[in-house]
């Protein structure tokens, strides 16, 4: 391209040169872009893969469980943050209401939930109005009570910053598993039936 601008601001002004020095620039933009989409993909990938190792040091962690806002059907409420009475595992999907991978997650949560009666679920957006979360819940056909921004949960819980990230908490308050962005139904059937579930805890 420099070349090209030389020749034209000696006085060379042929069709040939102009084409070059316009088809020369086309390439530098292009590359930029090119550089700046990959640099962010690549960002993207080594930060998810970042987020996923730290989710999977998550199992076997213990849940404080301790009492949380949220918003149902029948209006805010207390609970605590441990699995009810009737049931093996509390499901904890944190989503984001503003992105489509969350939406997916919840379409299939949705078409799951009525097979797992053991299990008690929760959606989180820790970003977000309780009101907002659950209306975005039920849009995606799923008719859990929901967690804001006014939530305060325990670590590591408190550190989800990926969406989806699916969390799965034994009676005994321990993590079972700990799965982050969009999973396929044999996935989420694996940890809600406790194909997943570890060990009894050691007395």
């Amino acid at each position: 391209m420099r070349a090209g601008i030389d020749l034209w601001r000696n006085g060379t002004r042929r069709m040939v040169v102009a084409v070059g020095i316009a088809l020369s620039f086309f390439a530098v933009v292009t590359s930029v872009i090119a550089t700046l989409l990959w640099g962010s993909v690549l960002a993207t990938v080594l930060l998810g893969r970042d987020a996923m190792r730290e989710a999977e040091r998550w199992r076997g962690r213990t849940v404080e469980p301790r009492q949380i806002e949220t918003l149902a059907a029948s209006g805010a409420t207390t609970m605590s943050l441990a699995v009810p009475d009737g049931a093996e595992r509390l499901v904890l999907i944190f989503v984001s209401t503003q992105t489509a991978p969350s939406a997916e997650a919840l379409v299939l949560l949705g078409e799951l939930m009525p097979l797992y009666p053991s299990c008690r679920f929760l959606v989180c957006d820790p970003l977000a109005d309780a009101v907002a979360v659950r209306i975005f819940a039920m849009l995606g056909g799923v008719d859990a009570p929901a967690l804001g921004d006014s939530t305060v949960l325990p670590p590591p819980l408190d550190a989800v910053a990926a969406f989806p990230t699916i969390v799965v908490i034994d009676r005994a308050g321990r993590i079972e598993s700990a799965l982050i962005g969009a999973r396929t139904r044999a996935e989420l059937d694996k940890i809600f039936s406790g194909a997943a579930a570890l060990q009894p805890p050691e007395h």
